[in-house]
């Protein structure tokens, strides 16, 4: 049973490839324009003589490689929410589902934007954590006076006088020497030798 949330729907027709009346109509040059943009290869129809069979091949192939039916479109994320108390994540989604007419051709597109619920595990906990002390790094190194931290011993000073793990600091210094080029400060080398070290 499926249990997503339908928060919008809307009916579209979506453009096809040309259906077999349609490549039948067309003129003997223009088929084969559309028959090799395709990726037939033209050696493979001029070696049929008869320019009926020729063309029969042509419209067979094009029906072939691509038929009078839209693509599938795979879905898209628009947006993921946690909920740490309720150990639940909702993603958000667009799909497009493609409507067939009884005679098997196709009717319309159905494109729905759809939520629903899935457990929390632990990488996405680990993720969201990781997203949380990022931004808290980031609105740190926003408040700082950069006159302060030019060089690269108050760049250290900054990322490593903290007790944090390694990888920690290196978030720290890497945010504020990002910040420091954004305001045309010079960067410093620093390796990850000097952090776990200092």
């Amino acid at each position: 049973m499926n249990s997503n949330k339908i928060i919008k729907k809307e009916d579209v027709i979506l453009d096809t490839p040309p259906d077999r009346e349609t490549l039948i109509k067309m003129d003997y040059d223009s088929l084969k324009t559309h028959t090799l943009k395709l990726n037939v290869s033209r050696e493979t129809i001029d070696n049929i003589k008869d320019v009926d069979k020729e063309k029969i091949f042509m419209v067979n192939e094009c029906l072939r490689l691509q038929p009078p039916f839209p693509r599938l479109v795979n879905p898209v994320i628009i947006s993921v929410k946690h909920d740490l108390e309720t150990m639940k994540k909702e993603i958000t989604g667009k799909y497009v589902k493609h409507i067939r007419r009884k005679d098997e051709k196709y009717s319309h597109s159905e494109i729905t934007t759809e939520s629903y619920f899935v457990r929390l595990q632990q990488k996405d906990i680990d993720c969201e954590n990781k997203k949380e002390l990022l931004k808290n790094i980031d609105d740190e190194v926003s408040n700082l006076n950069l006159e302060d931290y030019k060089e690269k011993e108050a760049i250290m000073k900054f990322s490593c006088n903290n007790g944090k793990s390694s990888g920690e600091k290196k978030r720290r210094a890497t945010s504020l020497q990002k910040r420091l080029l954004s305001e045309g400060y010079q960067r410093h080398r620093i390796t990850n030798h000097e952090i776990s070290v200092y």
